[in-house]
């Protein structure tokens, strides 16, 4: 490869490298070490480690920076090792300096010349070089930065490393250099590469996101509505086992469906007068003597409540799981007599005295 090979616009490209990546980094360090000491750098670094860890913690310093400062075996830190970004960022958190009218992230005007205008000077072109994708740089652009970066090196590295920047900024590059910044150019390109595959990816990882919170979302509504599905499941069943037990026991009953019907219309009249009544000594003892005795007589004189009384009784049985019946003739006491269901028979002279056979109770 010779140095026709290149175009005006790579080989400024090339020398630009050479200048922030060879002269630039020993300019910032030599500043750096009439800040810090070397002999005293570890002990400096290990009295300001609060404040460090803190820029650690807010990604200022990342972790093989981090390394460098505080090596994990017995060894002490040395600023050879640091890389200009953490020198600078060591400069502007632990010296008293001075930042540029417009920060240190911005280009200081020309007629900045103090030591953080010069640090932000170096990094600003640092940063331009490594956003170029074409490995390109316009001439006029080209000698502005070449004497702006020139200045900064001279006030921050002495005359001798001035000196250096005339003499590559002219000097005949050699194959090995143009070598070495094409190959930086063919990294470029591959990073440029990479990085657009990296956004497809994030991109696929984004719709894959989405897509597995719609399913998670669907997933979540189809549980909810399995669970509905069972309930509803459930109470089917149940009344269908309700449904089964009715079928079974109206197959069982003795009582036939027409009586069967009355007895439970008299039965919900029974209920709706219980509501207003009040309990009494003569209710809980007829009840009472009912879970003694297979046969129990009320008596008493007209109007006292024997009526009611019987009813609420009956009610009480009914709800202890009794059949009940209201017979008004003994006989259907053997004709509806079911021996699988506990019954109560009753007995009630609605319309006048009622009378009965001592023969016929005895069936």
């Amino acid at each position: 490869m010779t140095a026709a090979s290149l175009s005006q616009e790579e080989e400024n490209y090339v020398r630009m490298s050479l200048l922030l990546t060879g002269i630039s980094p020993r300019g910032v360090r030599s500043l750096f070490d009439r800040e810090f000491a070397p002999s005293c750098l570890d002990a400096t670094i290990k009295k300001e480690y609060n404040k460090l860890n803190y820029l650690k913690l807010k990604r200022v310093i990342n972790q093989c920076q981090w390394n460098l400062l505080f090596p994990r075996c017995s060894g002490v830190p040395d600023s050879k090792t640091f890389d200009v970004t953490l020198m600078i960022t060591l400069l502007r958190n632990l010296t008293p300096m001075i930042p540029p009218a417009g920060g240190y992230d911005c280009l200081p005007s020309t007629v900045e010349v103090t030591q953080g205008a010069d640090l932000s000077r170096i990094k600003y072109y640092r940063n331009y070089l490594a956003h170029l994708d074409d490995g390109k740089i316009d001439t006029t652009f080209f000698n502005t930065a070449w004497t702006d970066i020139t200045g900064a090196i001279a006030r921050l590295g002495g005359r001798t490393m001035e000196q250096e920047c005339y003499q590559l900024k002219t000097k005949l590059l050699d194959q090995t250099n143009q070598e070495i910044i094409m190959d930086i150019k063919h990294s470029k390109d591959e990073i440029k590469e990479i990085k657009g595959s990296l956004e497809e990816l994030k991109s696929s990882h984004l719709k894959i996101k989405k897509s597995h919170e719609l399913l998670q979302e669907n997933y979540e509504e189809g549980t909810k509505r399995y669970s509905l599905l069972q309930e509803d499941y459930e109470e089917m069943k149940n009344s269908y086992a309700s449904l089964q037990k009715k079928l079974a026991n109206s197959q069982q009953d003795t009582v036939p469906w027409n009586v069967r019907a009355q007895i439970n219309k008299n039965l919900e009249k029974w209920k709706n007068k219980d509501k207003m009544f009040v309990s009494t000594r003569a209710a809980k003892y007829v009840l009472q003597l009912l879970q003694g005795n297979s046969c129990v007589t009320i008596t008493a004189s007209s109007g006292v409540g024997k009526t009611a009384t019987l009813q609420h009784v009956a009610l009480q049985m009914n709800a202890h799981g009794y059949d009940i019946l209201l017979v008004t003739d003994p006989g259907d006491i053997v004709k509806y007599y079911n021996p699988n269901q506990k019954t109560l028979f009753v007995i009630e002279d609605l319309f006048g005295n009622f009378s009965v056979s001592q023969n016929d109770i005895k069936l």
